[in-house]
């Protein structure tokens, strides 16, 4: 067994344990100014009906989704960008909520995305959307299918159907 490594001096330490901590605060507070206009209380926009598929191939992702609002508009959402895997989900089944009115989507640049796995068993996908690097909305798509391997992401566009 080998001798216990010295522990560093008390004032390098303290140095080392302050530097990370200004680093955590500051990280989280960026994260609050960049999402300081978000309101949980806020009028929400939810798809009367959505369907959505993802297919991957090793690195490349595509993310399909159409989404029908109560009233208007009916959105196609596509999405390309990478994950690690390989599969695919077909045509699901779910729901898509915004907290930006989905009408100033169409057409909009900016649009990124994240897609994730939702379970082994039933497979499913959920994928979270973004405007200029800002939070906009969260879709979950139910069904068979083999869900992504890895979280992944990229860009996108919403388009009128």
């Amino acid at each position: 067994m080998s001798a216990p490594q010295a522990a560093l001096d008390s004032t390098e330490m303290t140095r080392r344990v302050q530097e990370t901590h200004k680093a955590i605060t500051r990280n989280y507070a960026d994260l609050a100014k960049r999402y300081a206009d978000l309101d949980v209380d806020a009028q929400s926009w939810t798809t009367s009906s959505a369907s959505g598929a993802a297919a991957y191939v090793f690195v490349y992702l595509q993310a399909q989704c159409t989404l029908t609002f109560p009233g208007g508009p009916t959105l196609n959402f596509l999405g390309q960008g990478g994950v690690l895997g390989l599969g695919a989900t077909g045509s699901l089944g779910g729901q898509a909520t915004f907290n930006v009115d989905p009408n100033t989507l169409i057409g909009a640049s900016g649009i990124s995305f994240e897609a994730a796995g939702l379970s082994i068993v039933g497979g499913g996908f959920q994928i979270t959307w973004f405007l200029n690097n800002s939070y906009i909305g969260h879709g979950e798509f139910y069904g068979l299918g083999v869900s992504l391997g890895t979280p992944g992401g990229g860009t996108g566009s919403f388009t009128a159907a």
